[in-house]
């Protein structure tokens, strides 16, 4: 046995099995990919070959969920239902959990964390997982297929809860998802927008992660790219002090409203008080954080004639000053 293969870690083994899988190593753009990044789905249609391996433990755990899903069904499953079924329409491939003919019930399983998972019970499916279902349903009602309802299961991979999302199949998602694809087909993908964050996990675990953000300044922030391919400083810098103008206002707006509406926080912090707001009711919650006194510490030190611990902290931050006053020549 090798120093290499000694050191392989479970997380490695499992990485190396769920990028060995056929469908990690697709190549072609797949219905999951819609309305995600228009860079990455840009390398995919230019037929671009992977620069990072891709893959996280947190796919796998949803991988494993899919499959034990998909091993009960394939035992239980009525004689027309569907169970990773394999579909094209608009020439974009995909493969949707199950079918169940009794209901017309189109289901797809989703894992995610528990703090997404209250993120989409307040504002819905991700625009992604929509157009992805409703490309399903278009591909099932070509084939005289009729999906009465579409559910998404959320399960979240930290705690194990489940949240059910219900809908009908609108075909505005599917147009949408079509306007999307025209609108990269044909770009060069340096052409198309990086929609997401280099330190994200989506762009982590992208198989294209390296090739996207490379040319950037050594040591630097990754999107130091960006400056590279624009190199207008004071376009950069409007666009820093309107972010910062923009913040200012935003937690203005917040704090003014949160003041607000403390005119009505119950004195149960459990009850949920019901304002007729689409999203939701409205619950506040009370927390202590119990943090270190450091000025006592630093006091107890001094008594005992030391001096208090202390470590280096590096951190670089970016202000804006005033302009000298320049006399002209």
């Amino acid at each position: 046995m090798t120093t290499t293969e000694a050191e392989r870690t479970t997380a490695d083994l499992l990485l190396e099995w769920d990028r060995s899988r056929p469908r990690s190593r697709q190549r072609e753009l797949g219905w999951s990919e819609v309305g995600g990044c228009k860079r990455r789905a840009g390398y995919r249609l230019a037929g671009t070959e992977p620069s990072n391996p891709g893959g996280s433990l947190q796919a796998v755990m949803g991988t494993a969920i899919h499959d034990a899903v998909q091993q009960r069904l394939a035992e239980t499953a009525g004689p027309d239902d569907l169970v990773e079924y394999p579909v094209v329409f608009a020439g974009i491939p995909g493969h949707l959990d199950r079918y169940e003919a009794d209901t017309g019930d189109l289901i797809d399983v989703k894992t995610t964390t528990s703090r997404w998972l209250e993120h989409i019970k307040l504002h819905g499916p991700d625009r992604s997982h929509l157009w992805q279902t409703c490309g399903y349903c278009a591909a099932l009602l070509q084939k005289g297929i009729k999906v009465k309802r579409i559910v998404i299961d959320y399960i979240a991979r930290d705690t194990g809860e489940l949240y059910r999302w219900t809908g009908t199949f609108k075909m505005q998602h599917v147009r949408d998802a079509l306007a999307w694809l025209e609108s990269v087909r044909g770009v060069e993908p340096e052409m198309l927008n990086r929609d997401y964050a280099p330190d994200s996990a989506f762009c982590g675990h992208c198989p294209f992660q390296r090739i996207c953000w490379e040319g950037a300044t050594p040591g630097r922030d990754p999107r130091s790219v960006l400056y590279l391919e624009d190199p207008n400083g004071r376009e950069w810098a409007e666009k820093l002090w309107q972010a910062r103008e923009d913040k200012r206002a935003a937690e203005k707006r917040e704090k003014e409203a949160k003041g607000a509406l403390d005119a009505i926080r119950p004195a149960d912090q459990d009850e949920v008080v019901d304002v007729g707001f689409e999203h939701g009711g409205l619950l506040w919650l009370e927390s202590t954080s119990w943090l270190i006194d450091g000025d006592t510490v630093r006091q107890d030190y001094i008594k005992a004639g030391s001096k208090a611990p202390t470590k280096p902290s590096t951190k670089t931050t970016l202000k804006f000053v005033p302009r000298p006053d320049i006399e002209a020549p």
